[in-house]
């Protein structure tokens, strides 16, 4: 983007010079419409013209980009979501698997004292 800024600045420079150093009348036949006019006038004028039809060709191509973008970051914002779904249901499934460790543990610990009791 920076780059075709300057590229379309330096053009610009150039034509500029370019017409005004060419400032004879020059007659103009366009359609069967004849006019005269400075050169550099014309020069300027076709620049601006190759600008606009520029600038309306690249316009339907960024359209669909700017859609398509903000509809992947729509899909990335429910998958966010998901995710963080998911996260919470492995911290529920971690913590109740070490509940059940405890009472494992505590069950094992209460039958290891009265074996032991028992052995006495």
């Amino acid at each position: 983007m920076v780059f075709t800024l300057i590229l379309a600045l330096a053009f610009a420079v150039v034509a500029v010079i370019f017409a005004l150093a060419n400032p004879m009348i020059v007659p103009i036949n366009f359609f069967g419409l004849q006019t005269e006019g400075s050169l550099a006038m014309f020069i300027l004028i076709s620049i601006g013209i190759g600008i606009v039809i520029g600038v309306l060709l690249m316009t339907p191509g960024a359209v669909k980009r700017n859609l398509a973008l903000a509809g992947q970051k729509k899909k990335l914002k429910g998958a966010e979501k998901e995710l963080d779904v998911h996260k919470s249901k492995v911290t529920e499934f971690e913590t109740k698997a070490q509940q059940e460790e405890q009472a494992k543990r505590e069950v094992i610990d209460d039958v290891q004292k009265r074996l032991d009791d028992a052995m006495k």
